[in-house]
């Protein structure tokens, strides 16, 4: 089949498309994410597969499956989700594939929305070609997604890659999975935001509404030269460093690529850690390894998504039929 439904569901928004086999998104659906949480969202889900469908039988696009991506700790096998975010109220415990299967025949498969995010760059952004990745996404949080000879790590039921709760400084500050110092700690859009708003308030700068400060902002007051956002910006580029080393020596990638948010638009960060990590970790496995930013940016989830059920189908999705 050359066409999937992909469905993207993410703390703000649910994107759904029918996606093409070359990446091309036919049709697209973007709602936002209910806040009333697990029922609201499972009836949204329903509506936007329901109309995605319609649409393609209107078309005479026969769709070969569904592909659904999200936050959250996902039993790929079995398509549930274990444990969700606290972006997603109540997202926990759900039989995914259950719940679809009320109302469409389609074969579905779910998994976590970094390692979608890494099947997009793979096939169709920055890690195209390559067989050994390793994906941050920095975002909300930070999330992983590790390719070995091409295929995604899984672990026992999915929930390997969990990179953003790797601790980088035991003697960190404690972050919301327990363990002090985590890479997320040091990179992820909140903390960045947070430790701005702790320096702001311990200098006194009260010209500036600490309460409202985002990571966009102080990305912005260390552009203007700002010292405080500089001492934020050097933090986060430390412990990324020491982080993306860790990953090198653990997995021997021939990539490293950054997505998520908090790269968006911001190819200089690519720059400092290039810098970083010159003098960094064993030569012999830091040397050569590429450094990039994702390639696809808004559609990444969605048409990540989509992959899977060319992937895991007995029709094998591979690099050749993409091009």
């Amino acid at each position: 089949m050359d066409y999937n439904i992909g469905v993207d569901i993410g703390g703000t928004k649910i994107a759904a498309g029918i996606v093409q086999r070359d990446g091309t998104i036919i049709h697209q659906v973007k709602v936002p994410t209910p806040k009333l949480g697990r029922e609201a969202i499972l009836q949204v889900l329903k509506e936007v597969i329901v109309e995605l469908t319609l649409f393609a039988n209107k078309k005479s696009i026969t769709l070969g499956g569904i592909g659904i991506g999200t936050a959250g700790q996902v039993h790929v096998q079995e398509a549930k989700i274990l444990s969700g975010t606290s972006n997603i109220r109540n997202w926990g415990d759900i039989h995914l594939r259950e719940e679809i299967k009320a109302y469409s025949e389609l074969p579905v498969y779910v998994d976590n929305d970094v390692n979608v995010l890494t099947l997009a760059e793979q096939y169709f952004g920055a890690a195209k070609g390559y067989q050994e990745v390793i994906c941050l996404a920095l975002g909300t949080g930070v999330g992983g997604g590790v390719l070995t000879k091409g295929s995604l790590i899984h672990g026992t039921w999915g929930g390997a890659t969990e990179l953003g709760h790797m601790s980088v400084d035991m003697n960190g500050e404690l972050c919301n999975c327990g363990l002090p110092g985590c890479l997320e700690t040091f990179a992820s859009g909140t903390w960045i935001a947070r430790r701005m708003s702790k320096l702001l308030t311990e200098h006194g700068e009260e010209h500036i509404d600490v309460a409202s400060i985002t990571g966009e902002e102080v990305f912005r007051f260390y552009k203007e030269g700002h010292p405080l956002a500089k001492e934020v910006v050097q933090q986060m580029i430390q412990g990324l460093s020491i982080g993306i080393i860790n990953l090198i020596h653990m997995f021997n990638p021939q990539i490293v690529v950054l997505g998520g948010g908090v790269m968006a638009n911001e190819d200089w960060i690519i720059y400092l850690l290039q810098e970083n990590l010159k003098h960094k970790g064993l030569r012999a496995l830091v040397n050569g390894v590429e450094l990039k930013s994702a390639e696809l940016q808004n559609e990444s989830g969605l048409i990540g998504a989509s992959i899977q059920p060319w992937l895991y189908s007995t029709n094998k999705f591979s690099i050749e039929n993409v091009q």
